[in-house]
């Protein structure tokens, strides 16, 4: 008797994970960026070598759009870019932990080296919303925090889906 899991060929096993929200792909833990703008280019990267998007620079652009209407740092050192895009194929959250803060005019005032950020299809409705509304109250949440910016890529991608699958079933 096989299992679910073992039910999945490898390519249609890759073809799931590629549709998550996130995956091990999405998730860096050691860049060593020294500005806003590499951490989107980084981020916009991430995206287009993972199939999420079809052009870095206008995904740039949108987050800087969404960073300028007011602060994305939402403190404890960690920021929440964000953008609804039409460049965006199908929503996608992504993790970056960097080794140098960042100056990124939290609300805390503090620099920032934890990123999640969330790139959400024109076309989604208010996915954005919900999924930025789910990832918010759990920073409230040390555990959910120090998870974030402390354990691995493994911990970390099954806390994000386990939070943005709340509600769900």
């Amino acid at each position: 008797m096989h299992s679910f899991a073992l039910s999945f060929n490898y390519h249609q096993l890759k073809e799931f994970m590629q549709m998550a929200i996130i995956n091990e792909n999405l998730i860096r833990l050691d860049a060593d960026l020294a500005t806003q703008e590499a951490v989107f280019q980084e981020l916009s990267k991430m995206a287009y070598l993972n199939n999420r998007v079809t052009n870095q620079q206008v995904i740039v652009t949108g987050l800087k759009m969404r960073e300028a209407e007011t602060t994305t740092g939402f403190g404890n050192g960690i920021a929440i870019p964000h953008t609804k895009n039409k460049a965006v194929k199908k929503p996608t959250v992504i993790v970056l932990r960097n080794k140098q803060l960042i100056n990124w005019h939290s609300l805390d005032g503090k620099p920032v080296n934890t990123i999640i950020s969330l790139l959400v299809p024109v076309d989604r409705g208010d996915t954005h919303l919900r999924m930025l509304a789910k990832l918010s109250r759990q920073m409230m949440h040390h555990e959910f925090t120090d998870t974030l910016k402390f354990d691995d890529q493994q911990q970390i991608l099954t806390t994000i889906s386990a939070v943005l699958q709340e509600g769900q079933k």
